[in-house]
């Protein structure tokens, strides 16, 4: 992955990049909030275990990653995977500015979150990942989360769609998709996935400590700019 030398160049800007078409990402089960109007920089607000538990993560645990071949093969299913579901939904997508959450706008601009969208539904649209040949990911593929992201929009089950901690977390997604591009982005949740599981999963571990700490009102950051960061720190 090219991470570390693409988010290099980008991090020093952590403002309007445009947008890549339509679509986004995975999440799981997550809750609710307080706020704080203290600001500091992202490195004060979080610590590095995330990073620090991935290196070890990766030290303890055997490799498996895809082949570029695999990858290459899955990828165009995936990505009009992706797109058809997109076009399916988006006449109930809706703007995340739609919801008149107090605190978001506090963390994200106003340009992403009146662009960024969200699908309040009752059962996610997870990738038929077995039928495109990548079986390997059969138990993320039957997951039961609470939220998943593709490109910039996002689906959320309905009996959560309130609770804004949980639009947070995807919002972290939307920009690791927007800063990472679609098909690093794809490649290195795979890989990570291959290498770390769900849970430990470097994109997955960013976005869940980002939100904890938005649900413990831990001083507002920029999360833009926290997320270019972060990813440029990525070992």
């Amino acid at each position: 992955m090219r991470r570390r030398e693409f988010i290099s160049l980008v991090g020093a800007m952590a403002a309007p990049w445009p947008f890549v078409n339509r679509a986004q990402q995975a999440g799981m089960k997550r809750s609710g909030i307080l706020m704080s109007t203290a600001e500091t920089e992202p490195e004060e607000t979080f610590s590095d275990g995330y990073r620090k538990s991935i290196i070890l993560s990766r030290k303890t645990a055997g490799t498996c990653r895809l082949t570029p071949e695999e990858f290459h093969t899955a990828y165009p299913k995936l990505r009009a995977w992706i797109q058809k579901t997109l076009e399916f939904y988006e006449e109930n997508a809706k703007p995340v500015n739609s919801m008149h959450f107090v605190r978001l706008p506090l963390y994200f601009g106003y340009s992403l979150l009146e662009t960024a969208k969200f699908i309040a539904i009752d059962r996610l649209p997870m990738p038929p990942l077995s039928a495109m040949g990548l079986s390997r990911f059969a138990v993320f593929e039957q997951g039961d989360f609470n939220g998943i992201t593709y490109l910039d929009r996002y689906f959320i089950k309905q009996t959560v769609v309130t609770e804004e901690a949980i639009h947070f977390h995807e919002l972290i997604h939307v920009i690791q998709w927007r800063l990472l591009g679609p098909e690093d982005f794809l490649a290195a949740y795979a890989n990570d996935l291959d290498e770390f599981g769900y849970e430990n999963s470097p994109l997955e571990k960013m976005a869940y400590d980002a939100e904890a700490a938005f649900k413990r009102s831990a001083p507002i950051f920029d999360a833009e700019k926290f997320v270019a960061e972060q990813l440029g720190r990525l070992p």
